[in-house]
């Protein structure tokens, strides 16, 4: 037998399937009005493994849930600057902030 025929085909790995990262919103004019991106949810689930983001309009905030539980918050201020973008909007009413120690995102001021 010749070594050609000993050797296995060697197949490519198949890549891993894009999940879409689900957004619960009524007020996606407002948003689309301050010039907020979906995308920016997208790439922020895609890095922190975010299943589903609920946006809370009395906040301006999405409230981020993995596997059913609720783990962390970040407001439409936030996300633009984690994007190199400039805040979009006041925000009165601020959410509860969660504990540096069970805090999922990272941000580079906190």
């Amino acid at each position: 037998m010749s070594e050609a025929e000993e050797l296995e085909e060697v197949k490519p790995k198949k890549r891993a399937a894009k999940s879409k990262i689900e957004v619960v919103c009524s007020e996606e004019e407002y948003l689309n009005s301050i010039k907020f991106d979906m995308d920016w949810l997208q790439k922020l689930g895609t890095q922190y493994g975010i299943d589903k983001f609920e946006y809370m309009h009395k906040f301006r905030a999405f409230r981020c849930i993995k596997a059913d539980q609720h783990i962390d918050w970040i407001d439409v201020n936030d996300l633009a600057l984690l994007n190199g973008k400039r805040r979009l909007v006041q925000i009165l009413s601020k959410h509860q902030p969660i504990s540096p120690k069970r805090a999922v995102i990272n941000y580079p001021w906190r």
